[in-house]
């Protein structure tokens, strides 16, 4: 395999990409609307979680996906990445106890930590059957740190992981959580949220990016919100991602103000055998790539490592 160093060959005017991300755009029915998803309700600790079964009359897939959006977001956020799999692929959108679709006990011991977010994709994947078997397993920023935290611990050991934008360590607003956040009580936050909502994101410029972040917060569970910054301020991988003895594939798409290349570059770089795709695009195609990332790789099995279509993006890091 040839890996590509030459990074302005991965930029939003590279005709090989271009020509690979319209090659999947289409029009079709949006995974959630009903008939088009088989919805599946998984028991997970103190509760249960949502999960939404895509299943094509005739997949051209050799192995199913299981994918992990990032924190909060709905389903309305990556309707993009479905297009990538309509009448190709069968996956599972997994909704994990963050999601307002998640219900989840409330009580002073509820878990909300990213810790026990693993530990339910465990208990997911054991629920479909697809322990020991062939799938893919990725997960989008926050849900990229819990298969990373799942692979420290041995909680998951899937045939193929890919992280697109993983969280790793928590840098957003630690001020504001640890000296504000205790002393808001759930229903002022959820009062407050939209008001707070603004201020973060009054410097971002990323108007795609505001808006899907301005639609998880009109879904955000106040006391889910609460609990999971107050139990997971201080989460920071750095340290133990030389434990984790799976491959594993780093992605990088679009940039925006939480999601900067170098950061992904170094997390790579600590995994022992770690893999970084660069692949930058304009971010209104941000969902479809990641679907289209899943897509790639379902088309062929765990045997084949990286595919033939994704390996231009490939950016060997040994020598930076």
């Amino acid at each position: 395999m040839k890996a590509n160093t030459n990074e302005s060959n991965s930029g939003t005017n590279n005709p090989e990409l271009n020509q690979l991300i319209d090659t999947y755009r289409s029009e079709v029915p949006n995974f959630y609307e009903e008939g088009i998803s088989e919805i599946l309700y998984v028991p997970v600790k103190d509760g249960e979680i949502k999960v939404f079964h895509y299943k094509p009359e005739k997949q051209t897939s050799k192995r199913p996906i299981i994918f992990l959006p990032g924190f909060g977001t709905t389903p309305i956020t990556w309707r993009d990445f479905h297009i990538a799999q309509h009448e190709k692929n069968e996956y599972y959108y997994v909704e994990t106890r963050d999601k307002k679709s998640a219900n989840i006990r409330r009580y002073r011991k509820t878990d909300l930590t990213i810790n026990q977010i693993a530990k339910d994709i465990a208990q997911v994947i054991d629920f479909l059957g697809l322990t020991n078997q062939d799938y893919v397993l990725m997960g989008a920023c926050l849900s990229g740190g819990v298969i990373l935290q799942g692979l420290i611990h041995n909680h998951l050991s899937p045939p193929t992981s890919i992280l697109f934008d993983p969280f790793t360590k928590w840098t957003q607003n630690r001020i504001f959580v640890k000296g504000c956040m205790p002393f808001i009580p759930p229903f002022l936050l959820g009062f407050l949220k939209f008001i707070i909502a603004k201020i973060v994101m009054s410097n971002m410029k990323n108007e795609a990016q505001k808006e899907r972040n301005m639609d998880i917060v009109a879904s955000a569970v106040p006391w889910k919100w609460r609990k999971f910054s107050l139990k997971n301020v201080n989460f920071d991988l750095t340290d133990d991602l030389k434990k984790i003895k799976n491959e594993v594939y780093v992605c990088h798409g679009p940039k925006d103000k939480y999601h900067p290349e170098g950061t992904f570059r170094k997390v790579t770089k600590n995994i022992p055998k770690g893999k970084f795709l660069y692949m930058k695009t304009l971010d209104e195609d941000r969902e479809l790539l990641v679907g289209l990332i899943a897509s790639e790789f379902a088309k062929i099995t765990k045997k084949d490592s990286l595919p033939k279509s994704l390996q231009p993006f490939h950016v060997n890091l040994e020598n930076e």
